[in-house]
C-alpha cells in the first residue's frame, strides 16, 4: 500500500452554476501567486491508527488500514477524476457500482466497503463527520434504500490521500460504521500548486450491435494553490471542473409484450435502439480549501468544500401506443430523461491547543446537501394533450451541524503508561422535502379515444387496451404534498478511549462510547483490540467490537411515487414508497424504523519480510442484526383494493416501505502486500491486494400482523433482494499494481480481478463470468515543470457477458449492471499538466 504521514481519523492533522469561467478566474488567482511559491516537499512515511489514542504505523496498527496517497489515485484519471472511481480501481474492498435506469441513483452513486450496504461506512473528511446526500437510493440495484454518502462531492485534485480504516468502529466515531470508515486527508501543502487539463473518451467494440463506439467523451480541468503566512500558516485553495457525455450500452428493442402493447405502430420499432442504458451526462464545479494558523498556545484551522453538478440520467423509452404517452404530444413516442442539480457544501473550523496535561482539539462543522430532480422529454398521460413535457419532481435537502471537543492525555494507571482519549460531541440533523410542480403529479380527466391496430390486423380502443393513461411525470413521477416531509433530530454522544503498550510485544486498546437520539433512544458500543508482535518480522493482531447504523431522516421521512412491473403480467405499474406514519403505512400496520447493531471479529497477522517487502492477512465476521432494508413490491389484490380510498393511494397498484427485516452475517479474508525495490536504474513500487467478501441471510421477519391480516401470503423479502444481498457482488476481488519511475518518467500498470455474479429474478437466473481489466499509463515531467501523461483504462475492451433474452428486458439492456467490469469498456485519456 502506498504510505504517507499525519494522524488518523478524528486526531487527523486537517492540514449551483458548473460553468469553465470560474475555474479560469480560480486558475488566474493561483498564477498571480506563483512568485511566493517553491517546490513541493518531499512526501514522509504515512502513519495511522486504528484507535483514538495515537499514532501508529500501517503495520504496527491493531486493525486492518489501507491508505492511499493522491499519486495513486490521481494515476487512474478514473472517468475524470471520480474520485469513488478512483478508489474502487486501487482498492479491491471498495466498489462503486455504476447504475442506469435508476432514477435517482443515476444522478448519485453509491459506494460500498466489503459488499456492504453502502450507508454501513461512516466517511470522515479531515477525521470529521461528514454529511451523506439528501437522496434515498430506492430504484437501485446494489444499496436499495440506502442514504449514502456522495464521493463525488469531494475535488479528487483536492485529496492528499485517502486512509480506510477496514473494522467495525462505531464505539470510536458513533454511527454507521459498522464496514469500516473512510478518512479523506485534503492538501495541507503550504507551498507549490497544480494547474491541470485532460480529456478522456471511451472507445469499445460493442458486440450486441457488432459495431465500435466511441462515447463518454470527458472533458476536465482543475488546479490548487497554496499561500503562506505567519509561522507555518498556510492556505490552500483549488477549484475542479469537469464536463462529461452520455454513454449508451443499450441494444435493439425487440418490443415483448410486457414492455408495450403489441400494436403495428409500436412494432415498428422492433430492431431499433430506442432505450439508452449508461453513465449519465454531467457537468460539474468544485471549490475547495485547506487552511491552518498558529496562534498562541495552539492553532486554528478551517477548511470546505463546495460542488454543484447537473446531471441527465435515462429513462426508458415511452413507446406511441400506450398507457404512457399521448400521440398528440409525442407522436412517435418518447425517450424521457431524468436532470438533476445537486448543491454540495461542508465547512468546518475548529482549533487544537494545550490545556495543562491535555491535547484538545474543538470544532463546529456545518454541512448540506440538496437534490433538485426533475424530467425531461416527458408527459403526465393523464392530462392529454395539454401535459407539459418538462417536470420539477421534487426538491430533499438535508443539513448537519456538528460540534465535537476532543481531548488526549497521557496518564498512569498501576504503574502502567496509558493513553486516554476522550471527547463529546452534539449533532443537529435535519431533512426536508417539497412536492414537484402539479402538473408532476395529479391525476388528470383525460380519457384516450382512439384506435389501434393491433399485429394481427385487429383494430381496438386504446383504452380498453391499456386501461387508462398512467398518472404522473413519466421517468420522475413528482413527489405529492401528502409525500413532502420535514424532520429534525438532535443527537448527543460521548467516548473513552484507552490504549497501551502493556508490554514490549503487546499493545491494547478498549472504548467504550454512548450515543443518545431525540427520536428513538440510545445505544452503547464497545470495542477491544490489540497487537503482539511475536518478533521483529511478525506480529498477530485482532478486535472485537459491536456497531450500529441509526435510521437516517431521510429513510424516516422518505415517501415517493413510482413505476414498477406486475409480477404475473409484467407490465409497468403504479407503485408507492410509503413511510409508516403515512395514511397507507397506518393502515397497513408498519413499524417505525428501528437502528441496525452488528457484531464485529477481525483477526490478522502482519509479516515484515525485508525493509523493503511486508504482507499483511486479514480475516473478518460481521454480524448485523435488523438490517433497514426496503420491503418487497407487495401486490397482493386485498391491500391493494384497501389503499385506493386512502391518501396517496388512487391508481396503486405496488407498495413497499422501509423494515428491519433481515439479520446477515458478512465474512472473509483480506491480504495486501507492498513491494519497493530498484529496477533499470530506476524506483520500482509493487501493490497486491485481495479481498474475498460473502454475505449470508440469517433470518428474514415474517409480516406484521397489520399485514398478515390483510393477506395471509405477504412476504417482506423474496428471492430478487436475497439475491442482491448474497451473490450479485463478486465474491473474490484483486488488484495488482506496479509503478517504476526514473529520471521524470512514470510508468503504471494495473490488473483488477472480479469473479462471476449472479442475476436471479425469481423467473430468470444468469451467471456473469469472472473478468480482469488491465490498465497502462506512461507519465513525462520536464524540469520546467510541465508534464505530460498518456493512459488507457481496460486496455483489452473487457466487458461483462451479454445479459441472457429473458434477462435484457426484450433486448434494451444488453448489459447487466452487476459487474464491477461494467458495459463502458476502453476509456482512452490524456493530461496535461503544470507544477509550480
Amino acid at each position: 500500500m502506498p504510505a504517507g504521514n499525519t494522524r488518523f481519523l478524528r486526531h487527523s492533522t486537517p492540514h449551483h452554476a458548473a460553468k469553465v469561467r470560474p475555474v479560469l478566474a480560480a486558475m488566474t488567482l493561483m498564477a498571480a501567486s506563483l512568485p511566493a511559491l517553491a517546490a513541493q516537499p518531499t512526501i514522509e512515511e504515512l502513519v495511522v491508527v486504528g484507535s483514538r489514542g495515537g499514532e501508529r504505523s500501517v503495520l504496527d496498527s491493531a486493525v486492518p488500514v489501507d491508505v492511499f496517497r493522491s499519486e495513486a489515485l490521481r494515476s487512474t484519471y478514473a472517468i475524470g477524476n471520480e474520485l469513488g472511481q478512483a478508489l474502487a480501481t486501487v482498492a479491491p474492498s471498495f466498489s462503486f457500482p455504476r447504475q442506469s435506469n435508476s432514477v435517482t441513483s443515476d444522478h448519485l452513486r453509491a459506494a460500498r466497503l466489503r459488499n456492504m450496504g453502502p450507508d454501513q461506512v461512516l466517511v470522515l473528511v479531515n477525521g470529521k463527520r461528514r454529511h451523506p446526500s439528501a437522496v434515498v437510493n430506492d430504484n437501485t440495484t446494489f444499496g436499495k434504500g440506502s442514504n449514502a454518502f456522495d464521493f463525488n462531492s469531494i475535488p479528487a485534485t483536492a485529496v492528499k490521500r485517502v486512509e480506510i480504516l477496514r473494522d467495525g468502529a462505531s464505539a470510536q466515531y458513533g454511527s454507521d460504521a459498522i464496514a469500516g470508515v473512510i478518512n479523506i486527508i485534503l492538501e495541507d501543502a503550504s507551498e507549490g500548486g497544480q494547474i491541470e487539463v485532460g480529456y478522456g473518451t471511451h472507445h469499445t467494440d460493442f458486440s450486441p450491435l457488432d459495431t465500435t463506439i466511441t462515447d463518454g467523451g470527458t472533458f476536465t480541468l482543475s488546479g490548487h494553490n497554496a499561500i503562506s503566512f505567519g509561522n507555518d500558516g498556510f492556505l490552500r485553495f483549488g477549484a475542479e471542473y469537469r464536463d462529461r457525455s452520455t454513454t449508451n450500452r443499450a441494444g435493439l428493442n425487440r418490443v415483448p409484450a410486457f414492455v408495450a402493447p403489441q400494436s403495428q405502430d409500436n412494432l415498428a420499432f422492433a430492431g431499433q435502439r430506442t432505450s439508452r442504458s449508461g453513465d449519465p451526462a454531467v457537468e460539474e464545479f468544485k471549490l475547495w480549501f485547506n487552511s491552518e494558523r498558529p496562534v498562541g498556545i495552539g492553532e486554528l484551522y478551517a477548511f470546505g468544500t463546495l460542488a454543484s453538478s447537473d446531471t441527465r440520467g435515462a429513462v426508458l423509452f415511452r413507446h406511441p401506443d400506450s398507457n404512457q404517452n399521448v400521440r398528440e404530444v409525442f407522436p412517435d413516442g418518447t425517450q424521457p430523461e431524468t436532470t438533476g442539480e445537486n448543491l454540495d457544501f461542508a465547512l468546518t473550523g475548529g482549533g487544537r491547543f494545550q490545556l495543562d496535561a491535555w491535547d484538545v482539539d474543538s470544532s463546529i462543522s456545518f454541512g448540506r446537501n440538496e437534490f433538485d430532480f426533475g424530467v425531461r422529454n416527458s408527459l403526465n398521460p393523464s392530462l392529454g394533450p395539454d401535459s407539459p413535457t418538462r417536470f420539477h419532481s421534487g426538491t430533499f435537502r438535508f443539513e448537519q451541524v456538528e460540534v465535537e471537543v476532543d481531548g488526549l492525555r497521557q496518564l498512569e494507571l498501576a504503574g502502567q503508561p496509558v493513553t486516554l482519549a476522550t471527547g463529546v460531541a452534539w449533532r443537529y440533523e435535519r431533512f426536508r422535502s417539497t412536492p414537484g410542480d402539479a402538473a408532476s403529479f395529479e391525476a388528470g380527466d383525460f380519457r384516450f379515444d382512439r384506435d389501434v391496430t393491433l399485429a394481427d390486423g385487429t383494430v381496438i380502443d386504446l383504452e380498453t387496451l391499456v386501461g387508462g393513461p398512467d398518472i404522473g411525470a413519466q421517468g420522475a413521477k413528482g413527489l405529492t404534498p401528502e409525500d413532502a416531509a420535514r424532520r429534525s433530530r438532535h443527537v448527543g454522544s460521548a467516548y473513552v478511549d484507552l490504549s497501551s503498550q502493556l508490554t514490549e510485544r503487546l499493545f491494547a486498546s478498549v472504548v467504550g462510547r454512548y450515543e443518545y437520539y431525540d427520536d428513538f433512544g440510545s445505544t452503547w458500543s464497545g470495542k477491544l483490540a490489540g497487537i503482539y508482535d511475536v518478533s521483529q518480522q511478525v506480529s498477530l493482531r485482532g478486535s472485537v467490537s459491536n456497531s450500529f447504523r441509526a435510521p437516517t431522516l431521510s429513510q424516516m421521512a422518505w415517501s415517493r411515487s413510482d413505476n414498477t412491473f406486475d409480477r404475473e403480467t409484467f407490465e409497468r405499474v403504479s407503485s408507492r414508497l410509503v413511510r409508516a406514519d403515512s395514511s397507507i403505512g397506518e393502515a397497513l400496520g408498519l413499524e417505525s424504523l428501528e437502528e441496525e447493531t452488528s457484531l464485529n471479529y477481525s483477526v490478522g497477522a502482519v509479516f515484515r519480510i525485508t525493509p523493503e517487502l511486508s504482507f499483511t492477512v486479514d480475516a473478518f465476521r460481521i454480524d448485523v442484526n435488523d438490517r433497514i432494508t426496503l420491503s418487497e413490491s407487495l401486490q397482493s389484490p386485498a391491500l391493494i383494493e384497501l389503499v385506493q380510498d386512502l391518501p396517496g393511494g388512487t391508481g396503486v397498484r405496488s407498495v413497499n416501505f422501509f423494515t428491519n427485516a433481515i439479520d446477515t452475517r458478512t465474512e472473509g479474508v483480506e491480504l495486501a502486500a507492498n513491494w519497493n525495490t530498484s529496477v533499470a536504474g530506476g524506483n520500482l513500487a509493487v501493490h497486491a491486494a485481495y479481498t474475498y467478501a460473502t454475505t449470508d441471510i440469517r433470518r428474514v421477519d415474517t409480516a406484521t400482523d397489520g399485514l398478515l391480516n390483510i393477506d395471509p401470503g405477504l412476504a417482506l423479502i423474496e428471492s430478487g433482494a436475497r439475491n442482491v444481498l448474497t451473490n450479485a457482488s463478486p465474491k473474490h476481488n484483486a488488484v495488482l499494481s506496479a509503478t517504476w519511475e526514473q529520471s521524470g518518467w512514470q510508468l503504471v500498470t494495473r490488473s483488477r480481478h472480479f469473479s462471476s455474479v449472479v442475476r436471479d429474478r425469481g423467473f430468470a437466473r444468469q451467471r456473469f463470468g469472472a473478468e480482469t481489466l488491465f490498465d497502462v499509463a506512461a507519465s513525462y515531467r520536464m524540469n520546467s515543470g510541465l508534464g505530460l501523461t498518456l493512459g488507457t483504462d481496460n486496455v483489452l475492451d473487457a466487458t461483462s457477458d451479454q445479459s441472457s433474452p429473458n434477462l435484457d428486458f426484450g433486448g434494451n439492456f444488453a448489459f447487466d449492471v452487476l459487474s464491477p467490469a461494467g458495459a463502458d469498456g476502453r476509456f482512452v485519456y490524456g493530461q496535461l499538466n503544470y507544477r509550480f
